[in-house]
């Protein structure tokens, strides 16, 4: 029991301060570049795909953090000017939840990614 309270508390911790980074970027900058951000599938097994719609071309730092807030996969991205998609490998990565970010010079989405 403590560990789901703990696990939910620290999830939504993270997801709180993305949110509020995504509004502080978005505020300074008054653009949204990213949209249509999601996964599939999700959740998975081996791979998915963060897919992505860009509205110019834009280095995109994609991570991967665990629910301490430990990055555990990160990559940049020269995204092109409409639909994005990257591969992401479990690898090494154990079963559980996860929260995956894309950040741009404006702006950070961030979203929940369950491994089975």
């Amino acid at each position: 029991m403590k560990k789901l309270l703990l696990i939910t508390f620290l999830l939504l911790i993270t997801f709180s301060f993305a949110q509020q980074k995504e509004k502080d970027s978005i505020v300074i900058k008054n653009t949204v570049t990213l949209s249509s951000v999601s996964a599939y599938p999700n959740p998975f097994t081996i791979k998915t795909k963060i897919n992505f719609r860009s509205n110019k071309n834009q280095l995109v730092e994609f991570t991967v953090k665990n629910l301490l807030g430990k990055t555990v996969y990160g990559e940049r991205i020269d995204s092109k000017y409409g639909m994005n998609s990257i591969s992401f490998n479990r690898d090494n990565l154990t079963k559980g939840m996860y929260i995956y970010s894309l950040q741009t010079e404006t702006e950070v989405v961030s979203k929940r990614l369950v491994i089975r």
